[in-house]
């Protein structure tokens, strides 16, 4: 398949769309709010069979933010589908989740964070969307901002 490039439809969004040979369409997509990062994805089964169980791997590369970088996971926490890394004071964070979630982890000798999702079925003609968020929080009372987050429902 040709190499894509993200497409940005305007300041502070990015666009991807691919279309496979099997007919299966999927798109990405990563726009810039206020206080947070909003990421979807679509899928879009243009074949004669249902998909089942696809898995999603997405990683949040922290080897360039500074004060995040450790090659550990000593600096990380798992809250439910939230990944969050910590800096040195553990008063500055970096929180990523995607919903419909599969599998929240870390791979402690690269820095980086994975709340990786899994689409739900999908039948023949059918479109799924799965949701992300990335965002910085500032404080020690991270415990709450997950639950504040968490009443935003922020992935539907």
């Amino acid at each position: 398949l040709p190499k894509l490039e993200w497409d940005r439809r305007k300041a502070g969004e990015l666009y991807l769309k691919r279309m496979l040979p099997n007919k299966i369409e999927f798109t990405s997509k990563v726009v810039s709010k206020k206080g947070h990062v909003a990421m979807s994805m679509t899928l879009k089964n243009g074949t004669d069979q249902k998909l089942s169980d696809l898995r999603v791997q997405n990683c949040v590369m922290l080897k360039s933010a500074k004060g995040y970088e450790a090659q550990s996971n000593e600096n990380k926490r798992f809250i439910g589908p939230y990944v969050l890394c910590h800096d040195a004071t553990k008063s500055k964070w970096i929180i990523t989740c995607w919903k419909p979630n599969h599998r929240p982890w870390a791979n402690g000798p690269c820095p980086c964070l994975h709340s990786d999702p899994k689409f739900p079925d999908c039948d023949p003609g059918e479109t799924q969307t799965i949701r992300g968020w990335l965002s910085f929080y500032e404080g020690k009372h991270v415990d709450a901002e997950i639950k504040r987050l968490e009443a935003q429902k922020w992935w539907e």
